[in-house]
């Protein structure tokens, strides 16, 4: 009989408690630790506020102040401080919940399957009370695990980014110009009325364009979940793999790599964001003219100077 068996990896989270008829899991569980440890350090370094910042509130001044300075150096500071709020949450927290992932306890800690014990016919007990070895090794449930780990959370953060960018857009641009983005048919209608039959077929791959930029959107919270989803999914995978094949020695050479993902992942999910912000606010540069309207009116303004230099 083995020491250890391999961990059971599961994509679903656990139940590990219900609040009446609410299923809590454990990530939703690890959601609520880092909340709690979001506000505990954002109180920790606002409660003092002095003119010349020190400790907690020094760190929470300087990341505040890098964060507002990436944002207005894509958006500029009028839309910056408008993006802000959301970008440095979502980087902030999705950083917070990737780290957890790396404490002790974390994906180690929890109760015994006895469903899966039953099933398995396993007679042996825990080592001390708790300790799990042998056949029950690969039978625990963890309290806790990384929030970011569960597919629906980062839908959910996901759906947040895009709509709000929809929502910018409507707002800065208007509803007109905005939907015009996707369902683009002023090219078309006003060949339309000239006759112009190759405006009018520019105006129709204008059309399908625009319903690609719809299906383009649904992409984009698929890959923003997927994304943040896999890779810290991935590491705690990593790290239970080679915590049974290498134990002790493991951690010591792949949880730097899962600090630098975790850092790196966050500012991903951050960065897309104020990339989508930025491009629904963004209008469109030619104005909707076609390429035979914009030499007419070269042509028109051409003419309207020569008269002048004769003179």
């Amino acid at each position: 009989m083995s020491l250890w068996q391999l961990i059971e990896i599961k994509i679903q989270p656990d139940v590990i408690f219900y609040i009446g008829p609410l299923p809590v899991t454990n990530t939703l569980l690890c959601t609520w630790i880092s909340i709690i440890v979001l506000v505990a350090l954002f109180y920790a370094g606002t409660r003092r506020r002095d003119m010349i910042p020190r400790g907690m509130q020094n760190l929470m001044e300087w990341v505040v102040e890098l964060l507002l300075g990436l944002v207005e150096g894509v958006s500029g500071k009028e839309k910056g401080k408008k993006f802000f709020p959301l970008v440095a949450t979502f980087f902030i927290f999705i950083l917070v919940s990737n780290l957890l992932d790396v404490f002790p306890g974390v994906d180690t800690v929890g109760s015994i399957d006895i469903t899966a014990i039953q099933q398995a016919h396993i007679t042996s007990k825990p080592v001390l009370g708790f300790l799990l070895f042998g056949d029950l090794s690969n039978k625990l449930v963890p309290w806790i695990r990384p929030a970011t780990s569960d597919l629906n959370l980062n839908f959910a953060m996901a759906l947040i980014a895009v709509i709000t960018a929809q929502a910018f857009g409507f707002y800065t641009l208007g509803p007109l110009h905005h939907l015009g983005k996707y369902f683009n048919v002023t090219t078309f209608f006003r060949s339309l009325v000239k006759l112009d039959f190759q405006g009018m077929f520019q105006g129709v791959i204008e059309f399908f364009v625009g319903l690609i930029e719809i299906i383009s959107e649904v992409a984009r919270v698929i890959s923003l979940a997927f994304r943040l989803f896999g890779n810290i999914f991935a590491g705690s995978a990593v790290l239970a793999v080679f915590a049974f094949i290498l134990p002790f020695f493991a951690d010591i050479i792949f949880i730097p790599l899962e600090l630098f993902v975790a850092f790196v992942q966050a500012l991903v999910f951050a960065l897309l964001t104020l990339v989508y912000l930025e491009i629904a606010t963004t209008g469109e540069t030619h104005g909707g003219e076609t390429e035979h309207e914009a030499l007419e009116e070269f042509e028109r303004k051409e003419a309207t100077h020569q008269p002048a230099a004769v003179h």
